[in-house]
């Protein structure tokens, strides 16, 4: 069994940055928990990198080119928490980074009495990253009772997971052994109406009549950096940009976009499609991922096209270009095909609270853990003269 540490504030520069992190530590080295803020991760990015890609299950929304962006540029992400998760001592050179799993701050008395994954409408998949071989030993660590983290909780919540894929798959599996409590919450979603093949053909031939129709996937930097600018222009001159909504009309968005597609592009995580009539772009997608599936981030087409369904030509070519990598759209559906995944909210505990008296103290300790959040009030001890 793994030795549990736990490091409350530990200083950005303690990860030792410039270490080399491939050479696997001792199997019985122990897992030390560390909490910083997102954006204070940035000296770990190797590590970070090579976890990524020994993740149990890969997600392009926590690799550093995506979640470092977002850092940077978002409002939304300052507060971030990022738990992680090491194998191996701190002044051990062999220390290895084992997960990282970002977490939203509780602030306020209505909060789940949990530590809660990161939720964000620009994640579409919050799976941490756990390194395939030690998945089980980090998640008993961070929900450990003992563990003092900046993020206060009883129990983890992650949001978007997939029920059918290797991490809730090996989480359900161990919680009998590590006496956790595994529960599902499914997302309540839209059926998605498909048109036809026959209808998507006659879409397709009907526009390529106007012109010769070419699917064009640029794969060096320059080209990515050109096309994602090609489709946030298309985006602007639309019904987003007459809403107030386009991407380009918000410098942080944009700063955001344009950081994040250059650094997954450089690990080949983000695939960008252009869909060409005569050589005039005409519809673009931008999908983020590797392997057999990849989520649609963003897209958008002519205005002129869109009676004739240029994006979804131009998606359905871009599956058929790689039919072993399923496109999937923010809410787990497939955008070309009928495929698509069980999203929902994963809670792990080590039990819930049996008795009146247990729930009194969670509804007391919670209070307090409110309270404290507050500017200029200190909670009276037990037993305090009134």
């Amino acid at each position: 069994m793994n030795r549990i540490m736990a490091l409350r504030g530990a200083p950005a520069g303690s990860a030792g940055a410039g270490v080399g992190y491939a050479p696997a530590p001792r199997s019985d080295a122990p897992i030390t928990i560390e909490s910083r803020p997102l954006a204070a991760c940035a000296d770990i990015a190797e590590a970070w990198s090579q976890l990524a890609g020994r993740a149990l299950e890969p997600n392009p929304f926590l690799e550093p080119g995506f979640a470092l962006a977002a850092a940077q540029h978002l409002v939304a992400f300052r507060d971030v928490v990022a738990i992680l998760a090491w194998q191996g001592e701190a002044s051990d050179a062999r220390r290895r980074l084992v997960g990282l799993i970002p977490c939203s701050r509780r602030n306020g008395f209505f909060v789940p009495d949990a530590v809660t994954g990161l939720a964000d409408r620009r994640v579409f998949n919050g799976a941490p990253l756990l390194d395939r071989q030690q998945a089980g030993a980090v998640i008993e660590a961070v929900v450990d009772p003992r563990r003092r983290l900046a993020v206060d909780g009883r129990g983890l919540i992650l949001r978007a997971i997939d029920f059918d894929g290797e991490l809730a798959t090996a989480l359900r599996g161990g919680a009998e052994r590590s006496g956790l409590t595994v529960s599902l919450r499914p997302r309540i979603t839209g059926s998605v109406v498909r048109r036809s093949p026959g209808q998507a053909e006659a879409s397709r031939e009907a526009l390529a009549l106007q012109g010769k129709l070419k699917l064009v996937e640029p794969r060096t930097q320059a080209g990515l950096r050109d096309a994602v600018e090609i489709i946030l222009a298309m985006e602007a001159s639309g019904s987003r940009a007459r809403a107030g909504v386009a991407t380009l009309q918000d410098t942080r968005e944009v700063g955001f976009l344009r950081a994040m597609t250059r650094g997954l592009g450089r690990v080949r995580q983000c695939r960008i499609g252009l869909l060409m009539l005569d050589e005039q772009p005409i519809a673009g997608a931008i999908v983020l991922g590797r392997g057999a599936r990849g989520w649609l981030y963003l897209s958008a087409q002519e205005e002129a096209w869109a009676p004739f369904r240029a994006l979804e030509i131009l998606l359905a070519s871009m599956q058929a270009a790689a039919p072993a990598r399923l496109i999937l759209g923010p809410d787990g559906f497939a955008v070309s095909s009928d495929g698509r995944l069980s999203l929902g909210d994963l809670h792990l505990s080590h039990g819930p609270a049996r008795t009146p008296r247990d729930l009194a103290s969670r509804a007391r300790d919670a209070l307090r853990g409110s309270l404290r959040r507050l500017p200029g009030v200190r909670p009276r001890r037990a037993g305090a003269a009134g």
